[in-house]
């Protein structure tokens, strides 16, 4: 039985972390959720500093869920820092936000962003999402392989 993938999710509202915590469980999905609640912490986590160094705890994401309105650093800016580095580029980010404005989405696409996806309001459509979101990324797409 294969490992269930690591997926960091970059949230800072509370509310929102559990209900994608609650709808991962409720889709029965295999996944280790690692929660980060910024964007420095995400930053932080991905290249093993601060509060996240190197231990044998520490997994590299399969996949990235990424809001844009984060304090300290924003979703644009820290998907930037994703792209730039070399371990992490291939690395699939998942924008998932509540905004709908074409600018962020440009601006998120253009920045690196492989998916764009307003957050949606309905709990059972946001398990929906979640899965599909996993079928694909995880299950379906083949990606390079995970950086050590």
């Amino acid at each position: 039985m294969k490992p269930a993938h690591a997926i960091l999710l970059v949230e800072d509202n509370p509310a929102d972390v559990k209900i994608t915590q609650r709808a991962l469980k409720e889709s029965g999905l295999p996944v280790d959720l690692i929660v980060v609640r910024d964007g420095q912490e995400a930053i932080d986590y991905l290249l093993r500093q601060g509060a996240h160094p190197r231990g044998e705890d520490w997994r590299c994401p399969a996949l990235i869920l990424l809001d844009i309105n984060l304090p300290r650093l924003n979703g644009r800016q820290v998907l930037e820092r994703v792209r730039a580095t070399p371990g992490l580029r291939t690395v699939p980010v998942v924008v998932l936000t509540t905004s709908r404005q074409q600018e962020d989405v440009q601006q998120m696409y253009a920045s690196g962003a492989n998916t764009y996806i307003e957050k949606p309001q309905d709990f059972q459509r946001f398990v929906q999402v979640l899965q599909t979101i996993h079928h694909y990324w995880l299950d379906t797409a083949l990606l390079p392989p995970m950086p050590d």
